[in-house]
């Protein structure tokens, strides 16, 4: 009985860092894109990469 509530408490813990693994992920993801965005629109800016 003791074994149960453990199987059944791993199934969404597992579940909550494959949730999480994504969400940083995406947010990776949207942080790359901004950046590169930011970046071009600097380029467009100044016509050159100065920081």
């Amino acid at each position: 009985m003791s074994s149960k509530p453990k199987v059944s408490k791993a199934g969404p813990l597992s579940k909550d860092i494959k949730s999480i693994v994504v969400t940083n992920v995406v947010a990776i993801l949207s942080m790359a894109l901004f950046a590169a965005l930011g970046l071009s629109v600097a380029y467009a800016a100044n016509g050159t990469l100065a920081f």
